[in-house]
């Protein structure tokens, strides 16, 4: 198993000294993809944790999200829903549904997302269960993608909070397993994609708290953190944000050239899946023009083809390969990336955890400047980095850090809370 280093490193907070958090350690499995690496357990409680069941090419009972609605309700409101099956349950869990509800698209437009929910055996405690929204990092952009419909996906992270007590609310963002194409790192649509999933939740009638707050990794945490610049959610009860290594995608973007280096097969992978969804949204942006060949072929894969197998295709693969010309260069592309990419420095209303390893294969110097940014300008954000944690190990070095995070933005005086447990900003 993977040894991590625990020691942290701490930027504009004291250390953590609270004697009430006890740090909880967590095993991980090694992913090929960092954006894929969410495997996270708590170590003391391993035989409850068991690996998924072996995914299955058989189609799961319960909902058919593959089409549009025949009425589409406002966003956050549910479309159909139904017990969700044994093999996408967690660990633990009491009542589990899977549902369709409405979100907002890339466009703006009225759109389809699924999402499980689940909350923990027994009695709520009064007030109701303690909402966590998980948004979960890179799977794909194909609709065989949407891990609400796949028995192998890893759901370790989320079954650690079920756990703790807290009721998991999980979307696969709009367009995965739902019409349309899905609009990778589009930070609007992903972040109205958690919020919505976590009002429809509260129409099962599993007695939810109305306090919630968001957890993302990776592609999930570039979610979250546009989740954090939202009135609507600050109003409708989330009291704060978690972002894991959130990606940090527009320099992957805006550099790409041809050359006869290749990135690693998921940088790659992030790329074209950036492209799909940039082509869809601005389908009057010249993309197809910037690459060769080879290059349409593999965006065309792209839009079918889940992370782990596309990104093991593309290993090797040189960017000369794939670009015919620099993206820079292509008319408008800039603007349209910066505006879909999302994430400015400035805006920011709910409280916002950054956690980031410093060993991380996708360079940390992304989600650090970006913390950096939003506290120069007056952000409620604070930054954790970890020596010696890769991409998928700052959920494991994190999770002290999370859980005392989340107690204090629950809790009565969140801000002195903060300040005590060493993670006020």
């Amino acid at each position: 198993m993977q040894q991590v280093d625990q020691a942290a490193s701490w930027r504009w907070a004291a250390p953590l000294s609270s004697p009430s958090v006890v740090a909880m350690p967590i095993s991980l499995r090694a992913r090929r993809m960092p954006g894929l690496a969410l495997v996270a357990v708590l170590a003391a409680c391993a035989p409850a944790m068991l690996a998924a069941p072996a995914a299955t090419a058989a189609p799961l009972p319960g909902i058919d999200a593959s089409g549009p609605a025949e009425a589409m309700p406002a966003p956050g409101g549910i479309v159909e829903s139904s017990a969700l099956d044994p093999a996408i349950r967690l660990p633990g869990a009491g009542h589990a549904y899977r549902m369709t509800y409405a979100t907002t698209g890339a466009r703006g437009e009225a759109v389809l997302s699924t999402a499980t929910v689940q909350v923990p055996e027994g009695t709520p405690p009064p007030g109701g269960w303690p909402v966590m929204a998980w948004a979960h990092g890179t799977t794909g952009i194909g609709d065989d993608c949407a891990p609400s419909a796949d028995p192998g996906a890893d759901r370790d992270y989320p079954a650690y909070w079920l756990r703790q007590g807290f009721a998991i609310v999980a979307t696969d963002y709009a367009g995965l397993g739902t019409p349309g194409v899905h609009p990778y790192l589009h930070a609007g649509s992903a972040a109205s994609s958690v919020a919505d999933s976590v009002r429809a939740a509260r129409a099962l009638n599993l007695r939810l708290s109305g306090d919630w707050v968001a957890i993302g990794h990776s592609q999930g945490g570039h979610a979250v953190i546009e989740l954090a610049r939202q009135p609507d959610a600050s109003t409708d009860g989330l009291r704060g944000v978690v972002a894991l290594a959130p990606a940090v995608p527009l320099p992957l973007v805006l550099d790409a050239r041809p050359e006869t280096r290749s990135l690693p097969g998921y940088e790659t992978a992030y790329l074209l899946y950036v492209l799909a969804g940039l082509a869809d949204v601005h389908p009057g942006l010249p993309i197809a023009d910037a690459l060769t060949g080879k290059g349409q072929r593999l965006l065309a894969s792209a839009e079918r083809t889940c992370s782990d197998e596309l990104a093991g295709t593309l290993d090797g693969v040189r960017l000369e390969e794939i670009l015919a010309r620099p993206l820079r260069e292509v008319p408008g592309l800039a603007d349209a990336a910066t505006e879909y990419l999302g994430l400015p420095s400035t805006g920011y209303i709910t409280r916002l955890l950054v956690a980031q390893g410093l060993d991380d294969s996708l360079p940390p110097s992304g989600p650090i400047g970006l913390a950096d940014q939003i506290h120069s300008s007056g952000g409620p954000v604070t930054l954790r980095t970890y020596p010696g944690v890769d991409h998928g190990g700052v959920l494991e070095a994190s999770s002290r850090d999370a859980r005392a995070f989340v107690d204090a933005v629950l809790g009565p005086a969140p801000e002195q809370a903060l300040r005590g447990s060493g993670l006020g900003g």
